[in-house]
């Protein structure tokens, strides 16, 4: 099913997507310093980064997620440099190392993250790259395995966590030709920011195959966009129904 929602007056419909990629500096010197008894501390301070990061990004109607938790990953359509730089000035102070950053935008996610990545290398200690910003759409596709959390009761929790990243990496493969980059959000949820162009049609199979409900935002912003998929994910859920639906921003 497909649902199309006007977009807001005067809104363009530039199919770009905005990522920023954060650097962590000499992070993996920075644990060796710690000795061996050091993973409860590095895993303390990867969960206050993890909360600030979200935190900060979604102030200015961005989302962001860890990546790797050296790199860190935002969709930050709409951000003008000034705002990027205060979030990234912000999650500096719970940093224990120095950060750069890399943005950059292309119609395919893959690509935007790519460059943006090349960029944040290349940028110096609190030093910020941009190649372009952009006020266009991006499109978020949020996924829930139909039934998994049920499977507990004859499987393990464990196991039931196996078969999630099974999934995860189907739907890695599956979305790759439309730009996704696909990460874990918790439970049996995943995300999968994707090209601005994709159609209903081309999701279809893919919810049929690992037998997932897709609920699909297009918006101006990775906040927007992320609310708009969880919404449709929702209504499906409550109608008993299956398969895909997509809003779009008003």
């Amino acid at each position: 099913m497909f649902l199309n929602l006007r977009f807001k007056s005067g809104h363009g419909a530039k199919p770009l997507v905005q990522v920023t990629i954060i650097r962590l500096i000499g992070y993996r010197e920075w644990t060796e310093t710690l000795g061996s008894d050091r993973e409860h501390v590095i895993q303390g301070i990867q969960a206050q980064l993890h909360r600030e990061l979200v935190n900060g990004f979604s102030k200015v109607n961005a989302w962001a997620h860890p990546l790797r938790y050296d790199y860190l990953f935002a969709i930050t359509n709409g951000v003008n440099r000034e705002g990027l730089m205060s979030v990234i000035k912000d999650l500096g102070e719970y940093s224990p190392v120095p950060l750069s950053s890399g943005t950059y935008a292309s119609d395919n996610p893959r690509i935007a993250e790519k460059e943006a990545f090349k960029l944040a290398m290349k940028a110096g200690p609190w030093g910020s790259l941009i190649g372009g910003v952009d006020d266009g759409l991006v499109a978020m596709a949020h996924i829930d395995l139909v039934d998994s959390t049920s499977s507990t009761e004859w499987t393990s929790s464990y196991q039931l966590y196996e078969h999630v990243w099974n999934v995860i990496n189907q739907v890695r493969l599956y979305l790759a030709p439309y730009g996704g980059i696909t990460l874990y959000l918790g439970g049996d949820n995943m995300i999968s920011i994707v090209t601005p162009t994709i159609r209903e049609e081309d999701l279809r199979p893919l919810s049929e195959l690992i037998n997932a409900r897709v609920g699909v935002g297009i918006a101006s912003n990775g906040r927007t966009a992320m609310k708009l998929a969880t919404e449709a994910l929702d209504s499906l859920r409550q109608q008993g129904k299956y398969g895909v639906l997509m809003l779009m921003e008003r």
